[in-house]
């Protein structure tokens, strides 16, 4: 059957019992109109692949496929089927939808609905447990091919029953788990396939499962694969050279995802697992050495963080010191201590001399680290944190301030002031006598000429704030290289209008452990667009001044 293109509630949960089976589907409709569950069973005779569609009270279509001679039930049939299963291990996918996602699936599998009795669950689960005498398989309805849900069949049940000398050996278990998004899994297959029949010819090495990490990104895939086996040699030497030939292997063969499935793959990290000790390739594991230095040239600001990382880090922190010296903090020293591989978490010392107490400035750190920590993590698709801030308060050195000796107002120069007053009342007398219409435009003009200069001594700082924001955040744009800025602006009444107009090289190094670049030029303006619309915003709250941008030019090269 088909299904809305939806993430599922709980996916790949084994239930060996109708109670838990209920409690998955009870989950599913907690959380919206109707459940949908795809489920790999097996019994002595065959294995299954069922879709069974539900409301709240009442199945409404039921489609199992016979795995091993591609016979496919329907209606009555299936639900037979799908009963006389309950109580035996089975692996679920569990989907739960919404009304208007109820009537499409509806809408979109009608053949199926039409031919399914609409059986109360309660009456599903009585009895279910019960072992059948023997289920006679009626003549089938028109085969429908699916070979990536046979392959999908295959690899998540592994048969459970143990074979006997004269069979055939069990085949190596393939686990694919897929983050960002899917891919057919069938590429996965073959090129787990290739692998291990390569493998087969490394004397004394036996491959007993491959475990994919797939991270899929736009025409590219981030690849994770762990390879686990045993070795039959004694000597150390035999297996190092069997873990570099795996290694090579899997290299090798990571080609055949970019043939079946047109997603470029990318080797993140390969490990291999032979009688429990884990090896890495040598290029990966130098990528896990941590780096620590300076990343401004007066050296207040340091840095500790994995090799591989190194430069995304490294503008983040001179990014986050910028924008704490623009909100009127001066930083003596920052140590950024980032720990973790695949999850990464800041800790961060600081210094700071500022007019805030420790709390609120601790809390105004924590704010713009938690903003620029978020942009990173997208950027470098890494899960990052905010752990631990230390701030030490600087106190200002002040100077002693000079004695000044309050000095009497001389006779002269308090009748000056005195014809001061009287020639302001004069003046004001002249007006009156003059009409209040004419006055009031006076007034108005110098109400005016008042809020114009209070509007300036905010702008020139925000435009100020804008431009180094923007440059800043500008070097942290993935897949480019960030040249130059043109910022002007324009002052139309209490608005400032923006010129903006920046020029960045695109990034295209691929390589086995390099970053590829497979996104569109469109795409990358689109992003480098949204990030100065969203400082310009930003800029415009934090100052109370109405920024809008008039025109922003990408130059990509």
């Amino acid at each position: 059957m088909q299904l809305p293109d939806k993430a599922p509630l709980v996916e790949n949960v084994v239930v060996t019992s109708a109670g838990e089976f209920n409690e998955l589907i009870k989950k599913a409709l907690s959380q919206g109109k109707g459940a949908f569950l795809k489920i790999f069973a097996k019994d002595r005779s065959a294995k299954y692949y069922i879709t069974v569609l539900f409301d709240s009270s009442k199945i409404l279509a039921v489609e199992c496929l016979v795995v091993d001679n591609k016979q496919t039930l329907i209606g009555e049939d299936a639900v037979k089927l799908l009963k006389s299963l309950l109580g035996k291990p089975m692996v679920v996918d569990v989907y739960s939808l919404d009304e208007i996602e109820m009537k499409l699936s509806i809408a979109e599998n009608l053949d199926v609905y039409s031919e399914t009795p609409k059986i109360p669950l309660e009456e599903l689960f009585s009895g279910g447990t019960s072992e059948p005498s023997k289920i006679e398989t009626p003549t089938p309805v028109p085969v429908r091919e699916q070979p990536e849900v046979r392959s999908k069949v295959e690899e998540k049940l592994a048969p459970s029953v143990t074979k006997s000398a004269s069979e055939v050996t069990e085949k190596p278990e393939v686990v694919v788990n897929f983050t960002g998004g899917r891919i057919p899994e069938e590429a996965f297959r073959k090129y787990a396939e290739s692998v291990i029949k390569e493998a087969e010819k490394i004397k004394g090495v036996s491959i007993n499962r491959i475990e994919f990490d797939a991270n899929v990104g736009e025409g590219v895939v981030y690849l994770n694969v762990h390879v686990y086996g045993s070795s039959g040699s004694a000597d150390k030497r035999s297996r190092e050279i069997a873990e570099k030939r795996l290694f090579h292997i899997v290299s090798k063969y990571a080609p055949i995802i970019l043939r079946e499935a047109e997603y470029k793959p990318i080797l993140r990290d390969i490990s291999v697992v032979l009688n429990g000790e884990e090896a890495r390739p040598q290029e990966i594991v130098e990528k896990d050495k941590k780096k620590t230095g300076a990343v401004t040239k007066d050296g207040r600001i340091q840095l500790s963080v994995l090799e591989d990382v190194w430069p995304y880090f490294s503008n983040f922190a001179r990014t986050v010191i910028k924008e704490l010296e623009a909100a009127g903090m001066k930083v003596t020293k920052a140590y950024f201590d980032i720990k973790g591989r695949r999850e990464l978490e800041i800790n961060l010392f600081i210094a700071v001399e500022g007019p805030f107490d420790k709390a609120t400035t601790e809390r105004t750190i924590r704010t713009i680290l938690n903003r620029h920590a978020k942009e990173l993590s997208s950027s470098i698709k890494r899960y990052i944190t905010v752990h631990n801030i230390e701030v030490e308060l600087v106190e200002k050195v002040f100077q002693r301030p000079t004695r000044v000796t309050k000095t009497v107002t001389s006779g002269k120069a308090a009748e000056i002031l005195a014809k001061k007053d009287l020639l302001e009342k004069e003046v004001e007398r002249l007006l009156k006598e003059a009409g209040i219409d004419e006055l009031a435009p006076l007034t108005e003009e110098k109400k005016k000429e008042a809020e114009e200069t209070l509007l300036k001594s905010r702008i020139e700082p925000a435009i100020e704030a804008l431009k180094n924001r923007v440059h800043a955040e500008l070097k942290l744009i993935p897949r480019v290289t960030f040249k130059w800025l043109k910022l002007n602006h324009e002052i139309q009444g209490s608005t400032v209008y923006v010129d903006i107009e920046a020029s960045f090289v695109k990034e295209s190094v691929g390589g086995l452990f390099g970053a590829y670049s497979g996104v569109s030029d469109d795409r990358i303006k689109k992003d480098i667009t949204e990030t100065i619309n969203r400082i310009i915003r930003d800029i415009s709250g934090e100052y109370s001044v109405s920024i809008r941008p008039r025109r922003i030019n990408v130059i990509l090269r």
